[in-house]
């Protein structure tokens, strides 16, 4: 499950392995693993924080521009996860970038979470 959404963030393989390496071998896996709540989500939120640090290591720590109509190239949703789930970008900087309303933002998120579900 770490190894999937590492995978996500880091497409190439020997990076995503170095990263799940380092989660398990971090001393921040006990911290996750100890605080209140399911312990296979607190792995995949550390498995997605080691990943944005790998690539932002990888990549520098700019995130990639992204162009005026990019919600155009594929669908809003896929677009938008995109950006929030495996570039990190808050919610704000979305809705400047792809100049759309918050409420748009927020529904696009939920419209992706519905139709990977249904997938």
């Amino acid at each position: 499950m770490a190894y999937g959404i590492i995978l996500q963030i880091l497409p190439q393989t020997e990076q995503a392995q170095e990263v799940l390496i380092e989660m398990f071998s971090s001393p921040d896996l006990q911290c996750y693993v100890n605080s209140p709540g399911n312990t296979a989500v607190a792995i995949v939120r550390l498995a997605r924080t080691k990943a944005l640090e790998a690539k932002a290591r990888l990549q520098g720590p700019l995130p990639q521009p992204i162009e005026a109509g990019a919600a155009a190239k594929g669908s809003l949703p896929e677009v938008v996860f995109e950006l929030a789930f495996r570039q990190s970008c808050s919610i704000e900087t979305i809705t400047e970038k792809l100049q759309l309303p918050k409420a748009d933002v927020l529904k696009a998120i939920h419209d992706y979470f519905v139709s990977f579900r249904q997938a």
